[in-house]
């Protein structure tokens, strides 16, 4: 590690955790600041100096710092002045590890209007637990290997539903991951998602204290009836202004509490080059916090896959979304994009667009293993793609010249992270 490294990520989604488990894995001292209750005074002085913050530290923590060391900087989303002195470390003391983590910290960056030196400082972008990571923690290793080798018996696709039903209502938030692992409590884990859900909230006035409290309560509230919907102000809150919904919106996703998901023309890589940000959709951080907003219990969600997602097929976009938001690599910016033309006469919609190695894929979620499939292969033919996409909890298939000279990729719905793997 020569850069610092800042991870970022929402709240609750385990970047001490990760921090932890880098340090016992490297066999490295860790040296925590948790600057919600510790303060540096070095960083304040008119001519700062690192040596006198490393110092500081020394003498407060009662340590030494060596190359063997990694200096833990947690809520640095409260010293905003230290974010601006990271680079130091890179110039005048490379052989330090240095990392930091904060909450809210999308909002602090755009605030202070940061530009880090190009090569100072590393960011790593933290999400939920992901499935294959959920499978590990409740004791699937046999059932991961098996996925990763891409082996589809009729048992392994059975158990890959049983596990994705366990996913589906709790979610990849460590500790309520922790909780069923260990206990397999629901009643706990859920009250877990509820507290994480009120952490939330208690941040609000945190992210804008302009912005009225209510309002983004309100909004934060509704955009769990608005999932994989077109987002249209008006539409989400009644009482606000769009201008200012427009705002909340943009904190929230900020915030890493949702997720946007932009219209793309997909027609050449990259598919940000032809982004239209005013056109978009929003997914939750999670499908199990979602899932606890919505107050679904585990019965709902049998009766959901017994139904094929008949009911709310926003359950089954939403786990892909979390999956493919981070997909391409955590040093990455995460992303995530879909297409629709909802002008003139032939409207359609993509629910996903992922992009690899320059390549372009459309992903339809289906309810099943037939339904129609005309936008995917206008889009796959108009758009001469790689491949169709269609991800249902039916098993896996290829079906060749499907679509003129595309073939069609038939992926079970717990398989979508495996899949990306492989490309």
């Amino acid at each position: 590690m020569r850069n610092p490294l800042i991870i970022r990520g929402a709240r609750q989604v385990g970047k001490s955790t990760l921090v932890h488990l880098f340090c016992k894995q490297e066999n490295i001292t860790l040296l925590e600041m948790n600057l919600e209750i510790e303060s540096l005074k070095s960083i304040h002085h008119e001519n700062f100096k690192l040596q006198s913050l490393l110092d500081e530290i020394q003498l407060k923590k009662r340590c030494k710092i060596d190359k063997n060391t990694l200096i833990f900087f947690d809520e640095i989303q409260e010293s905003p002045r230290l974010l601006k002195l990271l680079r130091y470390f890179y110039e005048e003391a490379p052989h330090l590890k240095i990392m930091a983590a904060g909450s809210l910290l999308e909002i602090t960056l755009k605030s202070e209007n940061f530009s880090f030196p190009v090569g100072r400082v590393e960011f790593y972008h933290l999400g939920p637990l992901s499935f294959r990571e959920f499978l590990l923690a409740t004791s699937r290793e046999f059932l991961d290997e098996k996925l990763l080798n891409f082996d589809f018996s009729e048992e392994v696709h059975q158990e890959g539903i049983n596990a994705l039903r366990e996913y589906f209502y709790v979610g990849g938030m460590p500790q309520a991951v922790k909780e069923f692992s260990e206990s397999q409590g629901l009643l706990e884990m859920r009250r877990i998602q509820s507290q994480i859900i009120q952490t939330y909230q208690m941040d609000f006035p945190k992210y804008n204290r302009r912005i009225n409290l209510d309002r983004i309560s309100r909004i934060f509230s509704s955009m769990a009836l608005h999932i994989g919907k077109k987002v249209i102000y008006s539409k989400i809150d009644a009482e606000s202004s769009s201008r200012d919904t427009k705002r909340v919106l943009e904190i929230l996703m900020d915030a890493r509490v949702l997720l946007p998901c932009i219209h793309s023309c997909g027609n050449n890589s990259p598919l940000a080059g032809e982004s239209d940000p005013a056109i978009l959709k929003t997914y939750f951080i999670d499908i199990g916090l979602l899932g606890a907003m919505l107050n679904l219990d585990l019965e709902t969600i049998d009766y959901e896959f017994k139904n094929l997602f008949n009911l709310r097929g926003c359950l089954a976009e939403q786990f892909v979304a979390q999956h493919l938001f981070f997909a391409n690599s955590e040093y990455s910016l995460p992303s995530l994009f879909y297409h629709l033309r909802d002008k003139g006469t032939q409207k359609a919609e993509i629910d996903f667009l992922f992009e690899k190695k320059s390549k372009i894929y459309p992903m339809e979620i289906k309810s099943s293993a037939k339904g129609h499939l005309k936008s995917l292969k206008y889009f796959c033919d108009s758009k001469k793609s790689p491949a169709g996409i269609k991800i249902s909890l039916a098993p896996y298939s290829v079906e060749e010249m499907a679509f003129g000279a595309s073939p069609l990729i038939n992926i079970p719905l717990y398989a979508i992270e495996y899949w990306i793997s492989r490309q």
